[in-house]
């Protein structure tokens, strides 16, 4: 059965959002945190399958707690809070690469509202991240077959992207294998720094690209690029050399530099989360 954190230290809503849970989910083990801390703890031995986390506990707010989880929680978290223009603007802005967190539900606790969130999030395992359209350029890289074996490797595209993965297009016809260990050799052609760790070429030039495609006059070669090396193991793959990744554990350094990243790119140009 799923097991539900819910941090509240405000007793009625947090009753209520139980009671909504149990009502949903029959059996649902639910685990209950009335401060941050006791959250991260909690999150950190029991993973759960889902948390609700209330925007203002007495020892942190709502957006520094899901970033605190973060570190230990790779599930989806639901923010509650009650209306305000403060409170959406600080949601918005610190976890707006979230689209769990960014869909809150407010206070006082509405059981239509919370149960659509544990539908999507829990019952139908919507994605957790916004994902970005994009055009980047990559490189694919596979762990060796054996010792002296040279590491399969294919160029690519980078077609849209988020903080937890990936949808790459493969130029060539290597063959990847669902659940496979992946090295991903990504180009950012930025005016600003990515300071993601792995970084090879950090003060390099872009070279002059004409392959049509959106970003081309971006890359002209005005623009410093970086190459940064994400861990990754692949989620499914289709036809026509397309794949999806997951990151594995990104560090603190690469998360920021990849957030920096999609904002510089999130003007209209967010995907549909699945």
């Amino acid at each position: 059965m799923p097991k539900v954190l819910i941090a509240d230290a405000i007793k009625p809503s947090l009753v209520m959002s139980s009671e909504i849970f149990k009502d949903k989910i029959p059996g649902a083990t639910i685990f209950v945190a009335t401060t941050g801390e006791d959250a991260i703890r909690i999150a950190e031995l029991e993973k759960p399958d889902l948390c609700l986390v209330d925007f203002d506990l007495p020892d942190v707010d709502g957006p520094a707690l899901v970033v605190a989880l973060r570190k230990v929680y790779q599930g989806p978290i639901l923010m509650t809070a009650f209306p305000d223009k403060n409170v959406t603007a600080a949601v918005e802005d610190d976890l707006f690469a979230y689209n769990d967190a960014s869909a809150w539900v407010s206070k006082p606790i509405k059981f239509d509202e919370l149960a659509d969130k544990i539908d999507k999030f829990l019952i139908e395992h919507h994605r957790t991240g916004r994902r970005f359209s994009i055009d980047l350029p990559m490189k694919l890289i596979a762990k060796a077959a054996g010792r002296g074996k040279r590491a399969p490797k294919s160029n690519g595209t980078v077609i849209n992207l988020s903080l937890g993965g990936a949808r790459l297009q493969l130029d060539g016809g290597m063959k990847v294998k669902k659940n496979q260990e992946i090295t991903i050799a990504i180009e950012f052609p930025l005016d600003l720094e990515l300071s993601t760790e792995g970084v090879k070429e950090k003060e390099k030039v872009a070279k002059p690209r004409s392959s049509g495609k959106r970003g081309d006059a971006r890359r002209s070669g005005t623009l410093k690029g970086s190459e940064t090396k994400l861990k990754a193991t692949v989620a499914w793959h289709g036809k026509g050399g397309q794949i999806g990744v997951m990151f594995n554990k990104l560090t603190d350094i690469q998360l920021k530099g990849l957030e920096t990243f999609l904002r510089s790119e999130a003007h209209g140009n967010t995907e549909t989360p699945q």
